[in-house]
């Protein structure tokens, strides 16, 4: 009789052979791969290259050592990095943005005079009148002890137009600045400077 250890290695030993065998069946039938040669499909033909005999002199192409050199011979200025912090050798950077920053800054204290100026006004009130409902709305401003009887479209002093009238606001605008400034409906009378 056979025991069970002999019966795992008869399995084992016909599982070996079968794929052995299996193996060696696909290894004879496998067929070769078909080469072909490649064929150039867009672009020139190719020459096939002919090697130099000794014969050949060693040529020196002059244009590409002159294109070296001059390559080699040109300084490299690295780029500039445009979020580091000024530094101090930019002396004619500073200057050109200082002009720049400078006439910004002028500008915005233009912008802010003209702005305080149109603070100045008050609006009191709203003139609606049925004949004159063709020629706009009027609205009554104040500005220290001057009253001003306006319409859309009117200048209040030389440089300030009235740009919009409604129920609540007046929009004003600084022609030499051009800012706008909304003046909102005063519930109380301005006060009188002495």
């Amino acid at each position: 009789m056979i025991n069970a250890n002999q019966k795992k290695i008869a399995v084992l030993v016909s599982l070996g052979l079968l794929w052995g065998g299996i193996l060696v069946w696909e290894w004879l039938t496998v067929a070769e791969p078909v080469r072909v040669p490649l064929a150039n499909v867009s672009g020139s033909a190719s020459a096939p290259r002919t090697h130099r005999g000794v014969d050949d002199g060693l040529r020196v192409q002059l244009d590409l050592l002159a294109a070296a050199r001059t390559q080699r011979e040109m300084t490299f200025t690295p780029p500039r990095n445009i979020f580091a912090p000024p530094r101090a050798d930019d002396t004619k950077v500073a200057r050109a943005n200082d002009s720049e920053f400078n006439a910004g800054v002028e500008q915005a204290q233009q912008q802010q005079a003209a702005l305080d100026g149109l603070a100045q006004f008050h609006y009191l009130g709203f003139v609606r009148m049925e004949e004159w409902r063709k020629k706009g709305e009027m609205a009554v401003l104040t500005k220290n002890d001057d009253v001003h009887v306006v319409r859309t479209g009117e200048a209040v002093e030389d440089h300030v137009v009235v740009k919009a009238i409604t129920q609540e606001s007046v929009t004003l605008q600084d022609r030499q600045a051009r800012v706008e400034h909304i003046v909102v409906l005063s519930e109380e009378a301005p006060v009188q400077q002495p």
